[in-house]
């Protein structure tokens, strides 16, 4: 209870700009302040796989993906701002790990996956700080959208959202067209299903011209952010099975003095 206006005033758990760009950069600075440091260590302790980085990147992607199951916590309607915040300071704290993980080796194959990496959180920022302006902007607008739509758009409009309609009585039968949206579990479990609805979904905007006031980057950074997501998990495990398990390709001739379950080659 405040002591001057005497109303019950909720704290405020939002992650200001300010502190989400502190948190993002110092990250990205300390990552590649130790990437830059760690090749002066004595012998094993300043290379990718000595103890000390192989430990960093193993720490570091354990946080990724954590990361990436606070957004999958989001979508099945865990609390946002919660959620928001764990994927903020693990993808942070993760990424840190694993610049340092490259001991400035940058020039190895590698290095797309940081620069991957590196995409995949400016896209975050822009979309919390830019993105985030530019909606507010563009739903304040008035849009020639309003008007009455064309009679033929509106019958095709009309057999779309039937078809929605009819699918999702297959795909979530308790859910309401009006309000449903995909989440993780409808992909996958009916991935067929999740597929037919969401191009039926993109028909909806097309017709309604639901994107027709937004900018490409607008419209679609989310499906791009997730994508390169996708794209950067499964190279991470790529990596992780081609240094841990095929480490005589990974060594390509030379020493494998890293911790490794087997030194298969190709």
């Amino acid at each position: 209870m405040s002591a001057r206006t005497g109303r019950f005033a909720a704290p405020s758990r939002d992650l200001p700009n300010a502190r989400l760009i502190a948190i993002v950069a110092l990250s990205l600075a300390a990552g590649l302040f130790l990437a830059v440091g760690a090749p002066s260590l004595p012998g094993a302790w300043g290379r990718p796989g000595g103890p000390l980085l192989q430990a960093a990147a193993a720490l570091g992607a354990l946080l990724l993906f954590a990361s990436f199951a606070a957004v999958l916590a989001k979508r099945r309607g865990r609390p946002g701002k919660r959620a928001f915040h764990g994927h903020v300071w693990l993808a942070s704290i993760g990424s840190a790990l694993v610049f340092a993980h490259a001991a400035g080796n940058f020039d190895r194959p590698p290095a797309l996956m940081f620069l991957l990496l590196a995409i995949l959180m400016a896209l975050g920022v822009w979309s919390r700080i830019g993105g985030a302006r530019r909606m507010a902007s563009t739903f304040g607008q008035k849009r020639a959208a309003f008007g009455a739509p064309d009679p033929d758009r509106r019958a095709r409009l009309a057999s779309v959202l039937q078809a929605k309609r009819d699918l999702l009585a297959k795909l979530d039968p308790a859910a309401a067209e009006a309000t449903f949206s995909l989440t993780p579990r409808h992909w996958r479990r009916a991935p067929l299903k999740a597929v037919r609805y969401q191009a039926l979904v993109d028909q909806e905007a097309h017709l309604t011209g639901a994107r027709a006031a937004l900018s490409p980057l607008q419209a679609y950074w989310r499906r791009v952010h997730h994508g390169l997501a996708m794209l950067f998990l499964i190279g991470l495990l790529v990596h992780i099975a081609v240094v841990m398990i095929f480490a005589g390709y990974a060594a390509d001739g030379g020493e494998i003095y890293w911790l490794h379950f087997a030194d298969w080659d190709f």
